[in-house]
């Protein structure tokens, strides 16, 4: 492919992922953002959930041209290629990947991707790492490896050495001929349902590690400051990252951190995130002091769940809200008729391609963490063949002319279809909260006073575990 093209084709191609990112998690919310530099070098180091799609949600989330490490399997086709070219990544090799590339040893390989990734940090490059080394679906984080700790090291170690004045390198600024220091920042992704289309994430990124105090130590003995580095790196992921023994567990958790916030308002990701990290700390420390008071919140929160699923209730906040305004509910009842029409001939060339992307999914992976980024590329190349087909099909009976308009028109159609499917389910919850208001329901007031009697147990054990 001649330059100029491939420039264009990677500039499509990034602007094509990132809009599918957002398509796919239309809520995203960051927490922590003044820790974000306003430049230079900077290194960010994070959980690793939800394979190729992290990477990209770090980008799209904290807005920044963020470059990326990747396994160099991904460079082994020529579109695997252009797509990392797209994102400006680095490739790295692993020992049982070496079939994949041409020649030379892993250390070796890994070391010139290191030198690229140093060279762009001196250029004050945004790299993204992921020192689990893998992406998993695990309650927990994996071990880390050392090549995060080594290469943010190694980046310090050349920017202090290439300053005339050290002191002025360390505060992120450039002497002389120097460059400026790097910044190390950890990063927690949080994703409510992560294989789901149209669900949320949350991003949290805490304040940076201070690499100065390690970089004489990283001159004296490398090995001894790299595990000291990626110890603390694992430190300030762990306090990030929500995490439980079991995947039920913490799933468990977050509702019920959800269930006994103050008021709807305090459901926000920020202050959820930050209630199932207090309750997720709290509960190894109740179970070891107070085994009994642990069983009673769960009885509690058991019933209350048993209860909401029974009523068919999923927003158990909508029954102690303001009520749902009439006037309101048709506004966006009117939304949804007038979608109608192209949300059908979204549907009609959509819907198929839609659900193959997902069952196909499904058939290549039973791995989790990759299935929402097979879905997303499988639903973009199913989509994109049934439109081509349909703009062929229809050119054929009614010209060229009619065979564009309908492929320009296609994307929006899909999209319309998309926000008829929540518009009509906005509309359907709104009728729902009205039906359960008008008929003054006992079991709305009955799960209201369970959930207060959660949230007082949850309170109370909490004020039990304060000092």
């Amino acid at each position: 492919m001649l330059p100029p093209m491939r420039g264009l084709a990677t500039r499509v191609l990034r602007w094509l992922a990132e809009l599918l990112i957002r398509l796919y998690y239309p809520l995203r919310s960051l927490q922590g953002a003044e820790h974000l530099p306003a430049g230079g070098p900077t290194i960010y180091v994070a959980n690793h959930p939800n394979g190729l799609m992290d990477p990209l949600v770090l980008r799209v989330t904290i807005g920044r041209r963020v470059r990326f490490l990747a396994k160099s399997t991904l460079y082994g086709n020529p579109f695997g290629r252009l797509a990392m070219d797209a994102f400006e990544c680095f490739p790295v090799y692993r020992q049982q990947d070496m079939r994949v590339a041409e020649g030379g040893e892993t250390v070796s390989r890994n070391e010139e991707s290191f030198a690229r990734c140093r060279a762009a940090l001196a250029e004050g490059a945004e790299l993204a790492l992921y020192p689990e080394g893998t992406s998993h679906s695990d309650p927990q984080l994996k071990p880390l490896k050392s090549g995060a700790a080594r290469l943010a090291l190694s980046a310090a170690q050349e920017a202090e050495d290439g300053s005339e004045d050290g002191a002025a390198g360390r505060a992120g600024e450039t002497a002389g001929a120097g460059r400026p220091f790097p910044r190390l920042i950890p990063v927690g992704l949080s994703y409510r349902d992560k294989a789901t289309f149209r669900s949320a994430v949350h991003v949290v990124v805490g304040a940076p590690i201070d690499l100065a105090p390690l970089v004489d130590a990283y001159r004296a003995d490398p090995r001894a400051a790299i595990e000291a580095l990626t110890a603390q790196i694992r430190d300030r992921l762990d306090e990030l990252v929500l995490q439980a023994e079991t995947r039920d567990l913490l799933a468990g958790i977050a509702r019920v951190a959800s269930w006994t916030s103050r008021a709807p308002d305090d459901d926000a990701p920020d202050a959820r995130y930050v209630r199932t990290r207090t309750l997720l700390q709290a509960y190894p420390r109740l179970q070891e002091r107070n085994p009994r008071k642990l069983a009673e919140v769960t009885q509690i929160a058991e019933r209350y769940a048993s209860a909401l699923a029974r009523l068919g209730v999923k927003d158990p906040w909508q029954l102690e809200t303001p009520r749902v305004s009439p006037g309101r509910l048709a506004l966006t009842a009117l939304r949804a008729v007038l979608l109608v029409p192209v949300a059908v001939w979204g549907a009609l060339t959509g819907f198929v391609p839609y659900r193959l992307a997902d069952v196909a999914a499904r058939r290549m992976t039973r791995d989790e963490d990759v299935w929402s980024t097979l879905k997303m590329i499988g639903g973009a190349a199913f989509l994109t063949g049934a439109w081509l087909l349909e703009a062929v099909a229809l050119g054929a009976f009614g010209g060229w002319e009619l065979g564009l308009a309908s492929l320009v028109v296609a994307p929006f159609a899909g999209y319309g279809a998309l926000r008829f499917a929540e518009t009509l389910g906005d509309v359907v919850e709104g009728v729902r909260h009205l039906a359960w208001r008008a008929r003054g329901s006992a079991a709305a007031e009955d799960l209201a006073r369970h959930r207060h009697q959660l949230a007082a147990a949850v309170a109370d054990a909490l004020r039990e575990l304060s000092p």
